[in-house]
């Protein structure tokens, strides 16, 4: 889609606290000045429906079988994309169930299906790590993960490493200076988000 669209969207992601600057403790314990919570994202249909798009078209075109969500907060994305767009889901879990059918992987699937795996933010890349590792045990094949924002800390070339291609709607970079140019974000905060990144990787 076009680019134009693209800042759109992060704008309209800044003003429902979707991006928000401050103090944060992300998930491995580091403090952040900056946070993406695409959770929020569900309440608004308008910006849900922009966000699955641009993940969809930023899929690399081909025979694919499943589109698999990364537990918790990529599940509505991949929900997205396999509604709107007619794709098997399924969704790889992160804890065994201890009752019922204590699948490890939630859906219709056979050994050899190719998936496409769905993140909203990719910080260090262990999350995607542990869903491929959930997959593959079950013959599954993944070849390419499509996040929708790559903090740029390490993860694709983690990713890379295993032989699969990471595609991000946008970096952090590209986001922050889309809201520098806009007067969302001031020289300060950005400068102070650039060195985080630079300073933090994984």
């Amino acid at each position: 889609m076009a680019s134009n669209s693209k800042a759109e969207l992060l704008h309209r992601l800044f003003e429902i606290e979707a991006i928000k600057e401050g103090e944060f403790t992300l998930a491995s314990g580091v403090t952040s000045p900056i946070y993406i919570d695409l959770r929020r994202i569900i309440s608004y249909p308008d910006v849900y429906q922009y966000v699955v798009d641009l993940l969809w078209h930023e899929m690399e075109s081909g025979d694919i079988d499943h589109v698999g969500g990364v537990p918790y907060a990529a599940l509505p994305l991949a929900s997205g994309i396999a509604i709107l767009y007619q794709k098997s889901m399924i969704m790889p879990r992160k804890e065994v169930k201890m009752h019922g059918s204590a699948r490890t992987i939630e859906g219709v699937y056979k050994p050899g299906d190719i998936v496409v795996l769905i993140e909203d933010v990719v910080t260090s890349g262990d999350s995607l790590l542990q869903a491929i590792d959930t997959l593959e045990k079950e013959g599954l094949i993944v070849k390419e993960v499509v996040v929708f924002m790559d903090r740029e800390q390490g993860a694709a070339q983690k990713l890379a490493q295993r032989g699969v291609i990471m595609r991000a709607v946008c970096t952090l970079s590209e986001a922050i200076e889309v809201l520098r140019s806009a007067g969302k974000l001031d020289e300060q905060t950005v400068a102070r988000i650039v060195d985080f990144i630079q300073e933090n990787q994984f």
